[in-house]
């Protein structure tokens, strides 16, 4: 199965258990507000095997862009800029993504994404706690 129905733009329609992430995560309480308060926007592109993902804050004009391949590791960042090493894979229609802390703070982030219709829903964890994000295609 594909997963080409990821590509496009995707604004970020509702987070739910976010505050309990943030905490896992180690944000201050300013990192936690602002994020909590903000509209995350996501971007993805394909080129024969090669994908880039732009990550942003609606209203923010700095965007962080992210190439990789399936299955192969590449580093990215973490929403505070920490450094972490990334690996997404595909799981028949679904992205699972697993980042793993490289910065002061040690922890292991997983992500799995899938899309139905004009909608994509993100389960985010660490340690036992979670977060659901709903995207909405634009």
């Amino acid at each position: 199965m594909s997963v080409d129905h990821f590509v496009g733009r995707w604004l970020e329609e509702k987070k739910e258990g976010f505050h309990c992430l943030a905490s896992a995560l180690g944000l201050s309480d300013e990192q936690k507000t602002f994020f909590e308060n903000s509209q995350s926007e996501l971007s993805y592109a394909r080129d024969g095997n090669t994908w880039t993902i732009q990550v942003g804050i609606v209203g923010v004009p700095q965007k962080t862009t992210f190439t990789f391949k399936m299955g192969e590791s590449y580093s990215s960042t973490n929403i505070d800029g920490s450094p972490l090493k990334s690996v997404v894979r595909q799981d028949g229609g679904r992205l699972i993504e697993k980042h793993e802390s490289s910065g002061q703070r040690k922890f292991v982030m997983d992500i799995e994404r899938e899309v139905t219709g004009d909608t994509m829903n993100a389960t985010t964890s660490i340690g036992g706690v979670s977060m659901q994000t709903i995207y909405k295609r634009t």
